[in-house]
């Protein structure tokens, strides 16, 4: 049994459609842009109207791409939170190194000047 190009598209979107719906939010942006192209597809090869298209927006996919991107940002966030946190520490080290680098430093020379 042949599928015609349609068949396959179609079938093609259901299986993105079902991995949209299974990751939701996390769904990568390019399986929803694909759903639309698709959609967008067959509403065409359908015989819709362009104002029939139009007025039939795609609300899911805007929703989707909107909690995607809005999901993405808070793991930068937390990212960039725990890079603080860590720089911190980091820095504390640090400034804590040359603090007691400088001590010695200091006291050396003293003593140095004391001695002579």
């Amino acid at each position: 049994m042949d599928d015609t190009t349609e068949q396959i598209e179609i079938k093609r979107l259901r299986a993105l459609e079902r991995q949209a719906a299974l990751y939701g939010p996390q769904t990568e942006p390019s399986i929803l842009i694909e759903i639309q192209e698709l959609k967008h597809k067959n509403r065409a090869s359908s015989g819709l109207s362009r104002r029939e298209m139009v007025g039939g927006l795609d609300y899911d996919f805007l929703m989707n791409v909107v909690a995607a991107a809005l999901v993405r940002l808070g793991q930068v966030e937390a990212n960039q939170a725990k890079d603080l946190a860590s720089r911190w520490l980091r820095q504390l080290i640090h400034d804590a190194w040359m603090l007691i680098m400088t001590v010695i430093v200091v006291v050396t020379l003293f003593l140095q000047l004391r001695g002579h």
